[in-house]
């Protein structure tokens, strides 16, 4: 919804300087496109919101840190290929490509244990999924999730010089 009203660019892609997920996230609280935090949760990890927003215009505490669950791909658009990996849980670290602890459970970095090391991710076309990790902890770019009509990988649309840029907005921690 925010980036149809907005040229087609994410929070990220204005003039705005954003630092991590949650400044980037607060963005659509202003926009008056969200009104509660728990969508930026999830039950089973440490990070989730208290629901105080502050007053808007700024919602100064809104996501405050360890209040999101979630990271951003950096600098994406409505235009990215469609089964780019927009939004996704929180990886060990914000550095690509990103990795989950498979052993580790309630600590920034997990996979989910009841799905036997899977993670969701939150594509640019709007679906959702539940991804099985690689045995190193990774997701595999060429799985069926991440391929659009074409049959082509998202990954395998872009440049050398455009991987080696990819990252994601990392979460604020306590």
């Amino acid at each position: 919804m925010y980036a149809k009203d907005h040229g087609d660019k994410y929070p990220d892609g204005l003039t705005h300087e954003f630092h991590s997920a949650n400044e980037v996230f607060r963005e659509l609280f202003k926009d008056g496109i969200i009104t509660e935090e728990i969508i930026f949760g999830c039950p089973t990890s440490p990070f989730n919101p208290d629901n105080e927003l502050g007053r808007p215009p700024g919602f100064a505490k809104t996501l405050m840190p360890g209040e999101c669950h979630w990271m951003l791909l950096k600098h994406q658009s409505l235009s990215s290929h469609p089964k780019t990996p927009i939004i996704i849980e929180n990886s060990l670290t914000a550095s690509w490509p990103p990795k989950w602890s498979l052993e580790t459970r309630g600590i920034r970095g997990r996979s989910w244990t009841r799905n036997k090391n899977k993670i969701i991710v939150g594509r640019n076309d709007g679906s959702v999924t539940l991804e099985q990790l690689r045995s190193d902890g990774t997701l595999d770019w060429h799985s069926k999730y991440n391929l659009g009509p074409d049959g082509k990988s998202w990954i395998d649309t872009l440049s050398p010089a455009q991987i080696a840029k990819l990252s994601y907005w990392d979460i604020e921690e306590k």
